[in-house]
């Protein structure tokens, strides 16, 4: 298998998972959705109030900068860290007896940060923001005062050696006695007063600078837009908590399956039966709907032969005649791995497809455990195979016809033996079967299930061919797997496999919503749709001498 047909094969099979298990998928993400809605329609309502806060530059920051303002930047994570500190939050506990805790971030590519306040109550939560934004700035103002107050101090300390210096100097120019003396020292002195009066004009200035900006400082923050109080809350919201439960249940649900999937050893489409046995696919048996006590006998070709199940039925007619193309197929025995995969029903149905196809047909009970042959076709089990094996009657009286059937004798299992297994491995039982090829153009076997006992392995040696039915959705890989195993170290002429009791009949069987007109339904007679002019009934051609039917199922001369 290449590639793309690898890929194809795996992408069928994950949309089979997903069809076969739709409604697990549908129902997690509705519970889940439905969940959190429910959680969320129980939960308090909590309301937002939103603040914008500008921040700006201190203007105590640039006192000291040689007559240029440094713009000290401040980023807003350290705003806001200022603005959840412990004296902001002690100061809006003191303003409102509580200190929630708020949330706040930046506004990209601007000196803005937004605060926010959660409440259950939308005037409280506006209340709340603004009145952190009311602290916060309240505490960066104070800050810049103190910072201004600091530096007026230092300028105030520098002026007071200045005035000191200059009435010194003045004092100097005092002591003179005579106006030249001191016209002379005051020449003296005048260079360094100047000097020193300038100086000190220079620090007043800046001190009355200082004076202004402590009236007129805000703190490096203001309030931009204010907290107003919102009929919307925040949260829960119902309709974006119910479409978040429904993709997280749709993943759940998903990834449920998938596991669930991997986990699971059932055969569950037919490439997996193929894989598991190495065989090729025969047959696609659709379930019977109207079948849904197993233990009652079902012949859906006799019920309904013109439903799509009788069809599928056809169909592995058709496949089983191709078989025998090159070699004769006289004797087909029919097992599966285990009890209850429908092979006693897939046997029946087999049998009264072939029989309307004008074959000469014996259907004979060797399951000698838990005969079910004789429930299908409605006749006595009372005497039967194991009557003929021990010779205590004889065939012709063993045998026993289907009404309604012409064509379609069955025998059934008869009584019970204590040894099943050696009796059916016996030469007696190829006599037997040997006898009854005298009489049919195909002797089918209804055999034990091949894991719980060995009858099946025991009589393949006496057989043209072995077919093994797996159950969609009972059988395992690892029944299936070990039954062929056990069957091919007996040598058994294993031809294919039946795959029984398909559910999705659209995927696996092509979907049969065309029924078939009664001609295959009549006694003897096959509808043109689906077989051969070579399986005319046995009455055609009547002078003819007897060929080979393209079936392959050969008739023996009759003695």
């Amino acid at each position: 298998m290449d590639q793309p047909e690898l890929t194809s094969h795996h992408v069928r099979r994950y949309l089979r998972v997903l069809r076969r298990r739709k409604w697990t998928i549908v129902l997690i993400p509705l519970l889940t959705a439905a969940a959190a809605v429910g959680v969320s329609l129980q939960i308090p309502k909590v309301y937002e109030g939103q603040a914008e806060v500008l921040l700006q530059n201190r203007l105590g920051d640039s006192i000291f900068s040689n007559g240029q303002q440094q713009q000290q930047t401040k980023t807003a994570l350290t705003e806001i860290r200022v603005l959840k500190s412990s004296p902001v939050r002690a100061a809006v506990r003191k303003k409102l007896g509580k200190a929630p805790n708020i949330s706040a971030s930046p506004i990209p590519e601007t000196d803005l940060f937004v605060v926010r306040a959660h409440w259950s109550d939308p005037k409280s939560a506006a209340n709340l923001a603004n009145e952190y934004v009311s602290a916060y700035i309240q505490f960066r103002r104070s800050q810049a005062i103190d910072d201004l107050l600091a530096a007026s101090q230092e300028i105030q300390g520098k002026i007071t050696p200045l005035d000191q210096q200059i009435d010194a100097l003045t004092a100097q120019v005092a002591k003179a006695t005579t106006p030249a003396e001191r016209a002379s020292v005051d020449a003296a002195v005048r260079p360094k007063r100047d000097a020193l009066v300038s100086q000190q004009a220079i620090f007043k200035q800046r001190l009355d600078q200082l004076d202004v900006d402590a009236s007129l400082t805000t703190g490096g923050a203001q309030l931009v837009t204010p907290a107003v109080a919102s009929d919307e809350p925040v949260s829960p919201k119902p309709i974006r908590n119910g479409a978040m439960g429904l993709v997280v249940g749709l993943l759940i649900g998903l990834g449920y399956v998938l596991l669930i999937e991997q986990l699971d050893d059932s055969v569950k489409a037919k490439e997996d039966a193929e894989a598991a046995s190495g065989l090729p696919t025969l047959g696609l048996i659709p379930a019977v709907p109207q079948w849904r006590k197993s233990t009652d006998a079902f012949v859906i070709s006799l019920d309904d032969p013109t439903s799509p199940i009788a069809e599928a039925y056809r169909t592995l007619r058709t496949s089983i005649s191709f078989i025998g193309l090159d070699t004769p197929l006289r004797t087909l025995q029919i097992t599966s791995p285990s009890a209850g995969d429908g092979k006693s029903a897939t046997l029946s149905n087999l049998g009264v497809a072939l029989a309307r196809a004008g074959q000469r047909v014996i259907v004979v009970g060797c399951d000698l455990r838990r005969p079910r042959v004789h429930e299908f076709f409605g006749v006595n089990n009372d005497i039967g195979f194991t009557n003929a094996v021990m010779g205590n009657v004889s065939l012709d009286k063993a045998l026993q016809p289907v009404h309604g059937v012409p064509g379609l004798l069955v025998l059934a299992a008869g009584s019970l033996p204590p040894n099943p297994s050696e009796l059916l491995a016996s030469h007696r039982t190829l006599e037997v079967l040997k006898a009854l090829h005298t009489q049919a153009d195909i002797v089918l076997l209804d055999c034990p299930p091949v894991l719980p006992v060995t009858d099946a392995v025991a009589l393949s040696a006496h057989v043209d061919a072995t077919l093994l039915v797996v159950s969609a959705g009972k059988s395992t890989k690892r029944e299936v797997h070990r039954a062929v195993e056990l069957l091919r170290q007996a040598d058994a002429p294993l031809v294919g496999t039946v795959f029984n009791g398909v559910e999705d009949t659209d995927d696996h069987y092509g979907g049969y919503g065309y029924r078939y007109g009664s001609d295959d339904a009549g006694e003897g007679r096959v509808s043109p749709a689906r077989v051969s002019k070579q399986e005319k009934p046995r009455g055609a051609g009547k002078n003819r001498p007897r060929k080979k039917k393209a079936t392959g199922l050969i008739s023996s001369q009759r003695k």
